[in-house]
């Protein structure tokens, strides 16, 4: 074999070498996931919070409806604040129903609800001007 040829086949091979460790390499750190997460196999949400302001001097007891059922949420004190937590596994509709202590009471418009949605709700300090309540 002449030396010329003995030459680039070496280096025929040579750069062979380099180019596959260089794609072992790209397949091997492609594989890594951003703050550990897998895409497809990361569970979703499946609860909704819902924070209530009370603006009223008076306490509030809320419930919220789903498909017609409906369930207990908590009490919000007059003039404080809380927070709900509610399982929701698939998006749906949700009323809140606000009943005051010895007071008034209201159903909000139906909302369209995904889980991991954050609902806020505000009571206002003159019960009638509560948005959104019929």
């Amino acid at each position: 074999m002449p030396v010329l040829a003995s030459v680039t086949a070496r280096s025929l091979r040579t750069t062979l070498a380099i180019a596959v460790l260089l794609v072992t390499a790209g397949c091997a750190s492609s594989g890594r996931t951003v703050r550990g997460r897998q895409p497809f196999t990361d569970v979703r949400a499946s609860t909704v919070r819902v924070i209530v302001q009370n603006r009223n001097f008076s306490d509030a007891r809320l419930y919220y409806s789903r498909r017609g059922a409906r369930m207990a949420l908590g009490v919000v004190g007059g003039k404080s604040d809380a927070e709900f937590v509610i399982d929701w596994d698939f998006p749906d509709v949700m009323q809140i129903e606000i009943d005051l202590l010895a007071g008034p009471r209201c159903v909000t418009e139906e909302l369209p609800v995904d889980p991991g949605d954050i609902l806020e709700l505000q009571i206002a300090s003159v019960f009638t001007d509560t948005r959104g309540c019929r």
